[in-house]
């Protein structure tokens, strides 16, 4: 079970996917601004965050990092109306676990927060085994 964060203006969309997370057996809330994302964010009390990046206000490449700042550690999805936006700044240098488009479905949704998650439990385990050949 994981704790996830829906960060979105689109309240109809946020409430959809913390259901299904929910459903999902993981911890889901959500939120409409950015401020409230970074504050939980920099607290710990997120395992992944869903973040819409065509948000009105402080969103885009600003909030990314930020949350990059607080949290360096935790996986971040992006949704957007037009993913190959992002998906060119992520080669820029913007790292996302996954960009997808606002019409995803939910089934494609889940898939990406469990393919987000199990990379990050991978690279926790790989810097947990380099700490012990270290130490």
């Amino acid at each position: 079970m994981a704790r996830v964060m829906i960060c979105d203006d689109d309240q109809e969309l946020a409430t959809q996917l913390v259901a299904a997370l929910e459903a999902a057996g993981h911890e889901a809330e959500a939120c409409r601004h950015t401020m409230d994302m970074l504050r939980g964010a920099a607290a710990g009390r997120f395992d992944l965050i869903a973040l819409g990046l065509d948000m009105a206000g402080f969103g885009r490449a600003g909030a990314v990092e930020a949350l990059r700042e607080v949290a360096p550690r935790v996986p971040v999805i992006a949704l957007h109306e037009r993913p190959g936006e992002i998906m060119h700044a992520a080669t820029q240098g913007a790292h996302f676990a996954a960009v997808l488009p606002r019409s995803s479905a939910v089934k494609n949704f889940l898939y990406a927060v469990a393919c987000a998650l199990n990379e990050a439990g991978a690279r926790s385990r790989r810097q947990t085994t380099r700490r012990r050949a270290i130490g």
